[in-house]
């Protein structure tokens, strides 16, 4: 039953805007989400997903992200929530409504909720013990797109694919600290996702 909870909980954002969205007008209010997202693994959660905003250039996204990591795969259930930033410069044009973005760049800031991640260091530590804290996590990643411009229901939508290959702040400054010992493939992760444009 927590599962099943959970599970409406995280696509909660997906159902709400499909709903309000039918019921706008032509021209939507400027606070609903540009877009929904749907990412695989990322070191944001083994699947995570939620609303997002785009410029009116094309070229910066910002999202909020709803993540979940079965116990099978992390020891314990978590959730995080993830605010990301993505930024594409470049955008070029293919054969039948199809783009491609060759270059991305972002970064987030996750947080994983449970009492065993803390946002400041328990009393119990001596002062300089841990310099982190262990509910927050920044992170960063470059990767690429594929999409393409739909038009359904007489308005202009459009579908990616993305992936991002990334590291968070401790992998980093382990790989610095341990450059001997540990490769470049130690910390990278691969995330792939999709996104759908309103």
């Amino acid at each position: 039953m927590k599962k099943i909870a959970l599970l409406l909980f995280l696509f909660t954002p997906f159902f709400a805007v499909a709903q309000i969205e039918d019921e706008l007008d032509a021209k939507r209010k400027w606070y609903f989400p540009d877009h929904l997202k749907l990412q695989f693994a990322g070191n944001i959660g083994f699947l995570s997903g939620g609303p997002g905003y785009i410029s009116n250039n094309k070229t910066l996204e910002t999202d909020l992200l709803f993540g979940f990591l079965p116990q099978k795969f992390g020891g314990d259930a978590l959730i995080s929530t993830t605010l990301k930033t993505t930024y594409s410069p470049w955008s070029i044009p293919l054969k039948n409504s199809y783009y491609i973005k060759p270059f991305s760049i972002g970064f987030y800031l996750s947080y994983t909720f449970g009492k065993q991640f803390d946002t400041k260091l328990p009393s119990h530590y001596p002062v300089g013990y841990y310099w982190w804290a262990t509910s927050f996590r920044p992170g960063a990643y470059i990767g690429g797109k594929l999409g393409k411009d739909l038009v359904i229901n007489n308005r202009q939508r459009s579908l990616e694919m993305y992936y991002e290959l990334g590291t968070y702040d401790l992998l980093l400054i382990s790989y610095v600290q341990n450059t001997g010992y540990l490769k470049p493939s130690d910390i990278v992760n691969l995330a792939i996702g999709l996104r759908f444009g309103f």
